[in-house]
Order: C-alpha cells, then structure tokens, then sequence
C-alpha cells in the first residue's frame, strides 16, 4: 500500500484528521509537515544519537529576544560601549543564558513590562550566595558593568510567568540598571 495516503480510504480521517488516544506504533520514518503541538511526555527510544542543543548566538548588536528564542545563550561578544538585550514578556518557562565574551562590554538585559528581575548578586567567584539579592523595580533592568566585568560572568534568567530569576551559579557583578 506504499503511496496510499490514509485519509483517502478512511472517510472519518479525510474529515476529522487522525486522532487517537490509544499508544501509537510507527515503523518507519516520520515526517511531520505544519504547526506541532505535543503534549504529554516525549521521550527518546534507546539507539537515539546525536547531541541535543540549544541556540547560541554572539554578537555586538543589540537583541530583542522573543519567546521563540527560548533556551537561546547569548555571548556578548562587544568590545566597548553597552550590549542590550530586552526580554520578551514574561511566559512561564521561557529561558535564557548571558556571558560575557569580552570584558570591554556592559551587558544590559532589560524587560519590557512590569516584571521584575531577581537575582542573588556574588561579590565574587565562590562567595556566599546570600552577598545579595538583586530585585529593581518592574521595568527596570539589570546589568554587568564593563568596569566589573570578567569573561566569563554569566546570568541564565527563568520566568515563572510573571517575573525573571536568575538561577544556578550567577557569576560576576550584577546590579540594577
């Protein structure tokens, strides 16, 4: 039946689409063409190869990310002046990483609503991560002056849908813009 599309022999499926809520077997390759919505656990099958990864985009411009650009790292990579980056509206799992590629730059990462922004600021490398908690006001953004620092210095922002936080080891000086 090589050729035969489904929807031609199953009137049901050549008006309804296919749709099941049964466990579902295909044995050979598929190609999915249009908008994909999974829902439910997605897992890979043994024999799986390849590496998974994410986005990474350098650059000396400035960046409006939007939420497409989730789990995006982005290497500021300017060697003067200021390196903006405004988030997109804050969406419950939307994330991104930010590093300095060069130590000439300030890295500014702006909001643009009302969200805030809460990180634990380190004073440096190894310090205790209660140094300091970094919460502006909503609208106003965070940086990593160029007079502070270091390539290296990285912030990874999580929204939980209202706000941005900065989570696992946040390195380098990061205040209030």
């Amino acid at each position: 039946m090589s050729g035969t599309l489904l929807e031609g022999n199953v009137p049901t499926v050549q008006y309804n689409g296919l749709q099941t809520n049964k466990a579902t077997v295909l044995g050979s390759t598929l190609s999915v063409a249009g908008a994909t919505t999974l829902t439910g656990a997605v897992t890979a099958p043994a024999g799986v190869t390849g590496p998974v990864t994410a986005p990474v985009v350098s650059g000396t411009a400035g960046v409006t990310i939007t939420a497409a650009d989730s789990g995006t790292t982005y290497f500021s990579a300017k060697t003067s002046s200021t390196q903006a980056y405004v988030l997109p509206t804050a969406a419950a799992g939307l994330k991104y990483t930010f590093i300095a590629a060069h130590a000439g730059t300030e890295i500014l990462i702006d909001q643009p609503g009302s969200e805030t922004i809460v990180i634990t600021s380190f004073a440096a490398v190894g310090a205790d991560a209660d140094t300091g908690i970094v919460a502006p006001a909503g609208g106003t953004g965070i940086k990593n002056t160029a007079a502070s620092n270091a390539v290296g210095d990285s912030l990874t922002l999580i929204s939980d849908g209202t706000n941005w936080y900065g989570v696992g080891i946040t390195s380098g000086i990061w205040a209030s813009q």
